[in-house]
């Protein structure tokens, strides 16, 4: 009796100095031997199994594991089960139940009744290294994405220009290639426009070059703010005069004004980039001069300044501002040494304009693509938004933020501040002033000039605007103004938008279909406007690129082809539903529908009628992901830009010819 009692002794002592928790529990899961490790790890002393454990468990693993330990006792089965403690140190345990064989149930006096043995041990510092190259791998596929969309985003917009400038350069070919009985002027005007078309694509490009390289250098953190002593108003204001000349050749009156606030923040000479921040402005400047030329009636942009010595939730009242991410918390630079020490305040901009507004659609997706910090391809305010992005990552690192709000054919208003440090000694800057270098002096006097130069085409007084103006209080840009209904819609599309995006996203479609095996249409050795059933055919031509719509529109008219334009999916799909064509040419990225919604729902209602069109894809988008994605949607065959337009014609007479051939097959039968 002393020896067995003895090594009772002995087996508690060794079971105690073990780093593993361990229990015996019977069938009622009432603890019938116990180690010391086990009543610390599970902060308890109580004499059921699940009771003393369940005091250590966090609240979102309780259920699960409970489940777990119950299903094991009754079913007398083995699991294992991880979960986090309670406590805020973020600790986790493994538990381990497993049934005791014949022998252990009789050492223990469990009898035929059965019992179990419960382990738990700390697994902390596993878990955490899991968790870390699970973010680490997370982090990897993200970035991987972010350069793919990246990659995406610059090879569409690069290669939409491209396509312009090859049917422009067709065009010319064609004039020089036309001998004798043609008119020449009409030639000459043919050329010209077609000159100027590339003029506007090869500008286009160098902006996109520019700004990629821009966006190269915020990515690889190689964008420094260099402050400087500055007066802002005067500063952003003689830049606002490089846009005179626009401003003339679309007749777009123009205002450039300080409010009330900036004075009462007594801002003289601050501590700022301004040479960054011009950026933006010139960005936000020229957006609105592009969509305020479309206006049909009042054109007018005004651009506003005020200050705040605290951090603005809005500015004017009615813009509605990206919500910021830490990581755009963590780019604010103007916390450095040398940007000093004097008070903070924040200079606010903002940019009116009456031009055609943005639409819901292209709104949210402007909120998703900041909501997500991602760039994409759509087709939003400014173009393809690699500029609206830049804009953005200059004003986080001077320690501000964008927004905007507007409405659908009522105009919009982008607005942005910036973090700057008051000046107290400007000294060395009037100096600086007084002793302005030739080529500066030279500067002031050309832009000088421009203002006074008279343009015999155009009304001057449009862009008749002060560099300096006086400071006046102006409702709708001033800080406590009240808001108005435009930024109450805007706020609306913010929250849907945010509240989607909270939401867990499902991974895309995988696709297993490949496109180099897919069936290829013959190439017929003559191709006419006719083919087997005869006619002049009809063509869908669905593109949002305005200058490619116009360019292939009219080639395909001349290559004897009846076309309906359309600018975006949902225009196509009503001008499918109204008229019967023979061929459709569907763009991939397009505002309000792309063009991949837009066949699937083609699709989807030929089923009932038994029908199907031919659907070519024209896309910018060159990877094999995306060229599936084309297919999968239901497109018959894809081209890719930039494409010669015999090509593109050969490519419509083939599909039309298979049709065709179906449809006798189909008659025939």
């Amino acid at each position: 009796m002393a020896r067995e009692h003895y090594g009772k002794i002995c087996a508690q002592q060794l079971a105690n100095i073990l780093p593993v928790g361990v229990a015996i529990v019977n069938h009622r899961d009432e603890i019938v031997f116990v180690n010391k490790r086990f009543q610390e790890l599970t902060t308890s002393s109580l004499p059921a199994g699940f009771t003393s454990l369940a005091q250590s468990i966090h609240a979102d693993d309780y259920e699960r594991v409970a489940v777990d330990y119950h299903t094991a006792i009754r079913t007398r089965t083995a699991i294992r089960s991880e979960y986090r403690t309670h406590d805020e140190a973020g600790l986790w345990r493994a538990l381990t139940l497993a049934p005791l064989d014949e022998e252990d149930l009789e050492n223990f006096n469990l009898g035929d009744s059965g019992g179990l043995i419960s382990m738990i041990s700390d697994i902390t510092p596993e878990k955490r290294a899991e968790l870390l190259q699970k973010n680490i791998a997370e982090d990897a596929r993200e970035h991987k994405q972010q350069q793919e969309r990246f990659i995406d985003m610059i090879s569409h917009e690069v290669r939409n220009p491209l396509s312009a400038i090859l049917h422009c350069a067709e065009d010319i070919m064609d004039v020089v290639q036309e001998k004798g009985g043609a008119d020449s002027k009409a030639q000459m005007a043919k050329v010209a426009e077609a000159a100027e078309t590339i003029n506007l694509c090869v500008a286009h490009q160098k902006k996109i070059i520019d700004d990629v390289l821009i966006f190269s250098k915020l990515d690889a953190s190689m964008l420094n703010l260099l402050p400087q002593q500055v007066q802002p108003d005067t500063h952003l204001g003689t830049l606002l005069t490089m846009f005179r000349p626009e401003l003339r050749k679309q007749r777009i009156e123009f205002e450039y004004t300080l409010d009330e606030s900036y004075a009462d923040c007594d801002l003289d000479w601050v501590m700022a980039d301004l040479d960054k921040m011009g950026q933006v402005l010139i960005n936000l400047v020229s957006n609105a001069i592009k969509f305020t030329a479309e206006a049909p009636h009042h054109r007018s942009i005004r651009v506003s300044m005020g200050a705040s010595r605290e951090r603005p939730s809005s500015y004017p009242p009615n813009v509605v501002f990206f919500k910021p991410g830490e990581e755009a918390l963590r780019l604010d630079s103007t916390r450095k040494p040398e940007w000093g020490d004097g008070e903070v305040a924040y200079i606010l901009v903002a940019v009116n304009d009456t031009g055609i507004g943005i639409s819901d659609q292209n709104q949210k997706r402007l909120f998703e693509r900041f909501n997500q910090a991602t760039p994409r391809t759509d087709r939003v305010y400014g173009g393809f938004g690699l500029g609206l992005n830049i804009s953005r990552k200059i004003c986080h690192m001077h320690g501000g933020e964008i927004g905007v709000s507007s409405k659908e054919g009522h105009g919009s208003t982008f607005g942005f501040f910036f973090k700057v440090r008051r000046c107290l000694d400007t000294a060395d800057n009037t100096l600086a002033d007084e002793n302005d270098s030739p080529v500066d002096q030279i500067c002031y006097q050309i832009q000088e000039l421009d203002s006074k130069v008279p343009d015999v085409y155009r009304d001057t007084s449009m862009a008749a605007f002060s560099p300096t103006p006086p400071v006046e209080e102006h409702h709708d840009v001033a800080p406590g103004s009240s808001s108005d209904a435009r930024k109450a819609h805007t706020e609306k599309i913010g929250r849907e938008v945010e509240q989607h995006t909270s939401e867990p996203q499902t991974e895309p479609e995988s696709y297993s279909s490949n496109i180099d095996e897919l069936p290829r249409p013959h190439q017929p050795d003559e191709i006419t406007s006719k083919s087997i059933l005869g006619g002049r055919r009809r063509v869908l031509l669905v593109e949002d690129n305005i200058i490619n719509l116009r360019l292939v529109s009219r080639k395909l008219k001349m290559s004897g082809f009846d076309i309906t334009e359309a600018r975006d999916g949902q225009e196509a799909l009503e001008a499918w539903k109204a008229n019967s064509f023979d061929c459709i040419l569907m763009d991939q990225e397009m505002p309000v529908k792309d063009g991949n919604s837009a066949t699937r729902e083609i699709r989807r209602l030929e089923k009932d009628q038994g029908t199907h069109i031919p659907v070519i894809g024209v896309t910018a988008n060159v990877r094999h992901g995306q060229q599936q994605e084309m297919l999968d949607a239901g497109m018959d065959s894809l081209i890719h830009k930039p494409y010669k337009m015999q090509e593109l014609c050969n490519r419509v007479h083939q599909m039309i010819a298979m049709a065709d051939e179906r449809a006798l097959s189909r008659y025939s039968t």
